[in-house]
């Protein structure tokens, strides 16, 4: 391989960990308003997981997947600072192309990582953490509310748990097993619920007296979206923020209201969806990603890793991640850099 190739990992048909392929080909060059990347460290999320299926977002094949990184800056297009050139960095945001040595990214998914923030830190932590500040943020996470968090052991469930914690508010995590809900109350959870066969609502609501949370973030979907409005306290609201186990079926408006012969008990409810990206939009991107740098600098943020594989292990990191077992965030390293943390 000369040196201007490099090593990626891609999708030329959707189907199972097996689809994954690894490539040679050569060195993108950065265009006008874009810088190249040597990347590091690769975040594994499941909505890589998602892309290499083909369900439920389309896709265009080939693809290398991948959405967020951290490295250095290897070069830099016309219309950007050359001074960016050998700067510590994180992108993510952009969907696609960080299963690679080496990513050419929009300037405006790129954040400079602080000099106490570790690189593998950042690649970790980026997607979720960013994720994590627009739902505490747009849903706000304070003192004296309470709120239910889903997948409360995993990387963006973990990330809101923390941050949920930091901001004063009671925490109930539920997760599937007993070693989650360890790793949640070391997040900050201060209840946790394992999902065991018991119903969820009626398990939440022995928690709270009967009354119910403020706030309920779910990225499940069809599977918990029933369970998550009966949790509902009067006017409180239900943050979707994906759908895992597919979309939920149609909800009459009516029954958020409380005054129905099939409402949930509660009243005056609200339903939220938060996709992150519109309120990551242009520079908004970089100052949300850099407060969240900032939490990891202060301690508000720290991630759990679970496993740091090879780029041309991507097969089993997403079997690790299908698996749905896996404590922690899996990453990917690169051969340009080894597994070093810097």
């Amino acid at each position: 391989m000369n040196a201007r190739e490099m090593v990626s990992v891609g999708i030329r048909r959707h189907g199972g960990p097996e689809a994954l392929e690894v490539l040679t080909g050569p060195v993108p060059k950065p265009g006008p308003g874009e810088v190249l990347v040597r990347n590091h460290w690769i975040g594994v999320n499941y909505v890589d997981l998602q892309h290499r299926a083909g369900r439920p977002y389309p896709v265009t094949l080939p693809l290398v997947p991948g959405t967020e990184a951290a490295g250095v800056v290897e070069a830099v297009g016309r219309d950007v600072d050359a001074s960016l050139v050998g700067a510590r960095v994180v992108h993510a945001g952009h969907l696609a192309g960080c299963y690679a040595e080496f990513t050419a990214v929009r300037r405006e998914h790129l954040t400079p990582v602080l000099p106490d923030v570790g690189l593998d830190i950042a690649a970790a932590l980026t997607l979720a953490g960013t994720t994590a500040h627009v739902l505490t943020r747009t849903a706000v996470t304070a003192a004296g509310r309470t709120v239910v968090v889903y997948a409360a052991a995993g990387s963006t469930g973990g990330a809101v748990v923390q941050l949920a914690h930091a901001d004063g508010a009671r925490v109930i995590g539920v997760v599937s097993t007993q070693d989650k809900a360890r790793v949640a109350r070391e997040l900050g959870a201060d209840d946790v619920v394992v999902a065991d066969g018991t119903p969820l609502a009626q398990a939440v609501r022995a928690l709270t007296e009967g009354r119910g949370v403020d706030l309920v973030y779910d990225a499940t979907g069809r599977d918990t979206f029933e369970a998550s409005l009966q949790m509902l306290a009067t006017g409180a609201t239900l943050v979707v923020y994906g759908a895992t186990s597919g979309p939920p079926a149609p909800v009459d408006i009516g029954r958020l209201s409380g005054l129905t012969a099939d409402s949930v008990g509660t009243g005056s409810l609200g339903i939220r969806w938060v996709a992150s990206g519109h309120y990551l939009e242009g520079a908004r991107r970089e100052a949300v990603t850099s407060a969240v740098l900032r939490d990891i600098a202060s301690g508000r943020l720290t991630p759990r890793i679970a496993a740091r594989l090879p780029l041309e292990a991507a097969v089993d990191a997403h079997r690790l991640l299908a698996g749905r077992s896996v404590l922690g965030k899996v990453l990917l390293h690169t051969s340009t850099k080894g597994i070093s943390p810097s």
